[in-house]
């Protein structure tokens, strides 16, 4: 019986960090991006980008989607957050 007690102390705490963790990965996700649209440079929400969008990124930036490069300079790729997820 004790076991079973352990066992569920255990599960509970380890869904509780388990939580915690994936609420601080919203953290690390960027809001807002800065869009080329139609020529015009707009702040638009990370949700509301689409296929087809131009972002402009810079030196800090977090990069809010799945992007493709097609130009860049200096360009350097910080992998610690893929060894996260």
């Amino acid at each position: 019986m004790s076991v079973v007690i352990i066992t569920g102390c255990f599960q509970y705490f380890q869904e509780r960090k388990s939580g915690i963790i994936m609420d601080s990965f919203k953290d690390m996700l960027p809001t807002t991006a800065l869009v080329i649209r139609d020529g015009e440079k707009q702040q638009v929400r990370a949700e509301d980008l689409v296929v087809g969008d131009i972002i402009e990124v810079r030196g800090g930036d977090r990069i809010p989607a799945d992007i493709r490069i097609i130009s860049a300079c200096g360009f350097k790729v910080n992998h610690y957050i893929n060894s996260l997820l």
